[in-house]
């Protein structure tokens, strides 16, 4: 049934889509209708029924569901043919996101979400594993796992959600760096309890979540595993959920909905859009906004005519990973596994004089370093170095774009850049595919 769904939901176009939408919300809140389905309790005393709070609370997540519908269609975003498809794709993912997140994780027994492939939230990075799970703060956890051949391992533990409207921060890093890991690969981290010499986090009482990225640079590297144990429940027998239990999550998840479908358009809008298009901030520190500690980004957007492309330069940085990736107007990564919309430093040629060059275009233009837009006419650009640790990158080598005809592209490149051809193209491609099919064990 689900591939058919899938096959389905190809074959119609965004305006369809959207029509759709509340027909899903609707569908979804069946349960929620006091009428029909809602579990009941009767007051003997009066002979009256009630509704149990999960009946409300079932009512509050259907509304949740038809209002940020509602917030998508009413986004600036939600403007021309791929990007209303692509909104309507960004509400179904952050309503997978937070069924995920709000409905079914358990600090108490807790096992890591996944960013993966299907929930492209908040310009992910197609480079990375990024694994959340809810703590109690004050509590002590277990993170382990095989470090394989991945390039960066982070910890990061938050207090709230720093890049949301509700606020939160950072309230523990453990950096690729710092991590102590064994000649076969496993590793074992501490977070709360006593304090340790190395391999610890502490976990104060207003924590409440805890997310690790794996970052792979040469994609074909070996894929390593990070689990997650809340230390003492190891074993126990975990207790069933109750209409209260129930209910709180989906107020959660109602609440969460709420906040998280209209902010990621506005943080891209708001972060990469800048008064002139095809430009690009200055290299920064992301860590005071719940990035990496110790990373750089620079960020931009493109916004191409279909005979224009951009010429992107970057330079080594000092640390050991960077890559860059093309992202839509929802700031949801474009796809990555079938199409070539990212490349890292180990990915892409470098041209004679150190530098590397890539081409950002509607088709493919040859070259080794092509960043496909998938054809969209607008979208945001992301540069990440991590591992800098503070080395900031000198202004002569920030990032630059340049504007060309496409038929110039090649006057825009050094003489030396080779060609490539349909089938290293094809290749490539597959390679992408096989790789995150591995990391993500699909």
């Amino acid at each position: 049934m689900a591939s058919r769904a899938v096959i389905r939901l190809r074959s119609i176009s965004s305006p369809d889509l959207l029509l759709r939408l509340p027909a899903l919300a609707l569908s979804c809140a069946i349960l929620a209708c006091p009428a029909t389905h809602a579990p009941v309790s009767t007051d003997l005393a009066t002979g009256s029924i009630q509704p149990v709070p999960l009946d409300r609370a079932f009512d509050d997540f259907a509304a949740a569901l038809q209002e940020t519908i509602a917030t998508i269609r009413a986004d600036p975003a939600f403007d021309t043919d791929r990007h209303r498809a692509a909104g309507a794709l960004y509400w179904a993912q952050m309503l997978l996101r937070t069924v995920e997140d709000d409905l079914i994780q358990d600090p108490d027994f807790p096992m890591f979400r996944i960013v993966d492939h299907r929930i492209r939230e908040g310009a992910d990075n197609p480079d990375q594993r990024y694994l959340f799970s809810p703590i109690r703060g004050g509590a002590p956890y277990r993170i382990w796992g095989h470090k394989l051949e991945e390039r960066r391992l982070e910890v990061q533990i938050y207090a709230g959600l720093p890049w949301a409207p509700s606020g939160g921060r950072i309230v523990g890093v453990l950096s690729d760096e710092s991590i102590e890991v064994a000649k076969d690969g496993s590793f074992e981290i501490m977070m709360g309890g006593e304090p340790l010499e190395s391999n610890w986090l502490p976990n104060p009482e207003t924590s409440t979540m805890v997310m690790v990225r794996q970052i792979y640079s040469d994609w074909p590297e070996g894929i390593g595993d990070v689990h997650i144990d809340r230390i003492g429940r190891e074993g126990s027998l975990k207790p069933a959920l109750s209409s209260a239990d129930m209910a709180a999550r989906l107020e959660r998840a109602a609440a969460n909905l709420r906040e998280i479908v209209p902010l990621w358009p506005r943080f891209g809008r708001e972060r990469y859009t800048m008064k002139t298009p095809n430009t690009l901030t200055p290299p920064w520190d992301p860590g005071a906004g719940g990035g990496v500690v110790g990373r750089l980004m620079s960020l931009g957007n493109f916004e191409l005519a279909p005979d224009e492309a951009l010429v992107l330069t970057t330079w080594p940085a000092a640390g050991n990973y960077q890559g860059v990736q093309l992202t839509d107007v929802w700031t949801s990564s474009l796809e990555y596994a079938n199409r070539q919309t990212s490349l890292t430093a180990d990915q892409a040629h470098q041209s004679e004089d150190g530098g590397f060059r890539f081409v950002i275009a509607h088709r493919d233009p040859g070259v080794q370093n092509w960043l496909d837009t998938t054809g969209l006419e607008r979208g945001f650009i992301l540069l990440r170095f991590d591992g800098v640790q503070g080395v900031a990158i000198p202004e002569h080598q920030w990032p630059r774009l340049e504007l060309v005809p496409f038929e110039q592209i090649r006057d825009a490149l050094p003489s030396e850049t080779p060609s490539f051809t349909e089938e290293q193209r094809r290749r490539a491609i597959e390679g992408r595919r096989r790789h995150v099919q591995r990391r993500f064990g699909i």
